[in-house]
């Protein structure tokens, strides 16, 4: 089962800048590691069997259509 969690900037232990505007990407991910390769991505049980498959043609007409 998937856990969805929400963070608000508050939580997120980062100043908000004056005008609203959050923290940038470099604070955001400035402790995380690089990514190397796309197993670096993956994270088991996000698909079910066949979903992928499903998902990769999705995206591929998506990215092939007018709307964007």
């Amino acid at each position: 089962m998937l856990e969805v969690l929400t963070v608000t900037m508050s939580d997120a232990g980062h100043p908000v800048r004056p005008g609203g505007s959050g923290p940038s990407v470099d604070e955001l991910f400035r402790d995380s590691e690089p990514v190397r390769s796309a197993e670096d991505l993956a994270c088991a049980g996000v698909f079910a069997e066949g979903e992928v498959e499903e998902f990769l043609a999705d995206l591929y007409v998506m990215r092939r259509s007018d709307v964007g």
